[in-house]
């Protein structure tokens, strides 16, 4: 079996392993001067591979019966097992699976060498411009045209595009008659119109952050709630918890919905219990000026951000403070509102949403529309949370596409 890998991405690499594995004879096409530049950045360069939590809510996409099917036919353990039989020692932090070194080159390396002892074939630099399908597939790139029985379209989406990531594959699949689903950023951060997000830019915070549209009906909805470290930037919302939510937050505004999110500072801290804390600490402060009620508790410009919010005079007494008050003070505690009109775009973000058509994929990502055509990775309509997600997708696709094209 003669089978060419369209992107030398981590799932085209793993792709093409697990194909030459099988005995398939491999070529790897890639525009880029180097295979794999994207791994480098995952997981601030250690990369994070994978989660001891694979529960299925930590996957999105268009058709999640087959995102299914793909990560129960190449689990996690199998994907493991795949790295350490190339040389690859992983360890468990707390539930996030990184290289033993925590560094994404030690992975790339892995990969690479095996590509190179398994006689792989690569073409860096090297665009195709068409793929003709006949009794074969025909690709024809800027170094010629070459013939093959299979074909792995792994380009990868729009995102991180000074990695290589342009989504030229979109057009690729498009070409071969499958259906595109709008690529969007996700895993990004979110910007919001308020003029107070400068005074508190570079804040991190552990907090709880819930995301808020409406419905057909004009009534507000839940899109999703999420815990973590939250960092306020000059125009908007960052951090761990507002990446998994902002698919929902692109998606939203791209309908043209309104959005907002809601901020629970102080999570910890239950609702029947604020009232009572906030109070308390204006007993014991009583004499200190309001601008240092928060001190201790939280980073002073957001203590300052909140006070102003609710119209409290920073130059007043803390015991100034009237009962009438103390809700409102309460409630930008708990529900610290902004809304938000915007996200970081695919230089910024992590992965794309959307994607090929996943209703026009096999559960063994053979394509309905083109027999001996297969997919992996990001080109494919789904996106993960943080956390080893969406490499995991790219390691189980990547294998199970590999594989069966192999058959």
């Amino acid at each position: 079996m003669n089978i060419a890998i369209a992107g030398g991405g981590f799932s085209g690499m793993i792709a093409a392993i697990a194909a030459a594995n099988a005995g398939a004879d491999v070529t790897i096409f890639e525009h880029m001067p180097r295979i794999g530049k994207k791994l480098l950045l995952t997981g601030n360069g250690r990369c994070n591979i994978s989660n001891a939590d694979m529960d299925p809510k930590h996957f999105h996409g268009g058709n999640t019966d087959r995102i299914k099917a793909v990560l129960e036919q190449c689990p996690r353990e199998e994907t493991l097992a795949f790295f350490e039989k190339l040389g690859l020692y992983i360890t468990d932090k707390n539930g996030y699976m990184y290289p033993f070194c925590e560094q994404a080159s030690a992975v790339l390396d892995t990969l690479r060498f095996a590509i190179r002892d398994l006689n792989i074939e690569v073409y860096t630099e090297t665009d195709i411009k068409i793929i003709d399908k006949r009794e074969r597939f025909i690709i024809s790139t800027g170094n010629g045209c070459f013939e093959f029985d299979r074909l792995i379209l792994c380009c990868g989406s729009g995102a991180n595009r000074n990695t290589g990531s342009d989504g030229s594959g979109y057009t690729l699949a498009r070409n071969l008659g499958h259906n595109i689903i709008k690529p969007l950023p996700a895993l990004t951060n979110l910007v919001c119109s308020d003029e107070f997000f400068p005074s508190i830019a570079g804040i991190r915070t552990m907090a709880a952050v819930s995301l808020y549209s409406v419905d057909d009906n004009g009534d507000s909805k839940i899109l999703g709630k999420e815990y973590g470290q939250l960092q306020f930037t000059k125009t908007g919302i960052s951090g761990i918890c507002v990446f998994n939510l902002s698919y929902l937050a692109v998606t939203a505004l791209e309908q043209k919905r309104p959005v907002k999110a809601m901020i629970d500072l102080l999570p910890d801290i239950s609702w029947s219990q604020i009232g009572e804390f906030i109070s308390n600490r204006r007993d014991l402060f009583s004499s200190r000026p309001v601008e240092e009620f928060f001190a201790g508790l939280l980073a002073k410009p957001l203590g300052l951000c909140i006070c102003k919010r609710c119209g409290i005079d920073l130059k007043r007494k803390t015991s100034s403070i009237s009962d009438d008050e103390l809700p409102n003070l309460c409630k930008m505690i708990k529900e610290f509102e902004a809304e938000v009109t915007s996200y970081g775009n695919f230089e910024s973000a992590q992965v794309s949403q959307g994607g090929v058509d996943l209703d026009e994929i096999r559960d063994n990502l053979e394509s309905r529309i083109e027999p001996g055509l297969f997919f992996a990775g990001e080109i494919l309509d789904v996106n993960g949370d943080c956390g080893g997600y969406n490499l995991q997708w790219a390691a189980s696709s990547g294998l199970l596409a590999g594989r069966e094209a192999s058959r």
